[in-house]
């Protein structure tokens, strides 16, 4: 299966996209909420910006920053220290969900810089939640809403 879902071209000027060239079809995406190669694995790298999220909802960086790493504490045993189980319905689930860094919010997807203004947006396809029959439908609308914002993120952040 072809990892590439989209080519998109930015305005470095105006941050604005340009164009979008979706090569992916009949791409779906359902978080399954087994955090099994997201969570499990430990946290991203953090953007100031996600840091400061973090922060302005009270969380100190000395509770939740691998200064070594720049990434979100992992637990002894690898995974996220924000990752939790639900008991009752046998789901994880992140205790930062509406806060989460840029790259969690990105995942299962990722961007890679093709030119100064060009990025390749790839699927992470060892993810259970694509291709899941419930899932919604990766197109040039769920590009352009979910990712637009995420990119310029990545781009000042120096994550791209």
């Amino acid at each position: 299966m072809e990892e590439t879902v989209a080519e998109i071209r930015i305005d470095l000027k105006t941050r604005r996209i340009r164009r979008i060239s979706y090569s992916a079809s009949h791409l779906t995406f359902k978080c399954q909420r087994c955090g099994v190669f997201c969570c499990k694995l430990g946290g991203p790298t953090l953007s100031q910006m996600d840091t400061n999220r973090l922060e302005q909802a009270e969380y100190k960086t000395t509770d939740f920053l691998d200064v070594d790493e720049n990434s979100i504490r992992r637990r002894t045993d690898g995974s996220c220290i924000f990752l939790s189980f639900d008991i009752p319905t046998g789901l994880h689930k992140c205790s930062v969900y509406n806060l989460r860094p840029t790259l969690c919010r990105l995942y299962p997807f990722r961007f890679e810089r093709s030119e100064r203004d060009s990025f390749t947006l790839k699927f992470i396809p060892c993810c259970k939640g694509l291709n899941a029959k419930d899932g919604e439908s990766i197109d040039m609308d769920f590009i352009a809403k979910t990712t637009s914002n995420i990119l310029f993120e990545l781009i000042d952040a120096g994550l791209i």
